[in-house]
């Protein structure tokens, strides 16, 4: 079973067949697992637990152990995201206590009894109630402009370049690049990447193909937004989206 869910800015997977080479990304990524011990290595050593957090730009790989796992991409600048960094701080990894990790893989394991499509968007959306705390910061204004105008653009190159959001919100390219840092934790150039990495599964979900999703998001060929989702996810793209069922949770 291989079941994708977008969830907002954030990705989720159900899957009995995930497994990802040793990568780091600007995301923050939940792990969890059914029953047995995870099989997975964060700065390469081994992590002995149910469910895990690892933090952004943090070497990790992945291995199946034998049932389905779950796991959650999360866009650092998402609500969720936010919440995460706290949990986080600046440590690596978070490794869920046993009353959470039990608490999680109830809920987790009467979906897969279920294995209905509704439950499994359930099941999502009641991941941020879980982590539901204190109320967040808001971003700076020009922080917050960038994001939308990001949201709003037609992917042209003009819109994927520094300069264009430096001269949109009245900063220099420098002065911008350190804002949006220090508010998010993400470098600009970086969420961009990832921006359009996004922004290419939105259209696979919308039933566009490979080829055509990839060019429609920002990426110069297919063959570019495949090596940038094996750089980014530890796991080739024709492979994330074989056999794969697609679902929305918004």
């Amino acid at each position: 079973m291989n079941c994708i869910i977008k969830h907002g800015r954030n990705f989720m997977a159900i899957s009995d067949r995930m497994e990802a080479d040793r990568h780091r990304h600007w995301l923050m990524q939940l792990f969890l697992g059914g029953s047995r011990e995870l099989n997975i290595e964060v700065n390469d050593e081994r992590i002995p637990c149910g469910a895990v957090m690892v933090n952004m730009n943090t070497m990790h790989r992945f291995e199946p152990n034998g049932e389905p796992n779950f796991t959650m991409l999360v866009d650092p600048v998402s609500e969720l995201g936010q919440k995460f960094k706290r949990l986080l701080s600046e440590r690596p990894f978070y490794v869920f206590p046993d009353h959470e990790t039990n608490v999680l893989r109830r809920a987790f394991r009467n979906v897969l009894e279920k294995g209905g499509k509704e439950d499994y968007l359930i099941f999502a959306r009641n991941i941020q109630d879980f982590f539901a705390g204190a109320a967040l910061h808001p971003f700076d204004d020009r922080v917050r402009r960038v994001l939308m105008l990001l949201d709003e653009c037609a992917h042209e190159d003009e819109a994927h370049q520094l300069s264009y959001f430096a001269t949109k919100t009245g900063l220099s390219e420098s002065r911008l690049a350190h804002l949006f840092k220090e508010e998010t934790g993400i470098p600009l150039k970086s969420y961009i990447v990832l921006h359009k990495l996004r922004k290419a599964y939105d259209y696979i979900f919308d039933g566009e193909n490979f080829t055509a999703a990839a060019l429609r998001a920002g990426f110069g060929s297919p063959s570019h937004f495949a090596y940038t989702n094996k750089l980014m996810t530890g796991m080739s793209a024709t492979g994330i989206l074989k056999n794969s069922e697609f679902l929305k949770a918004d």
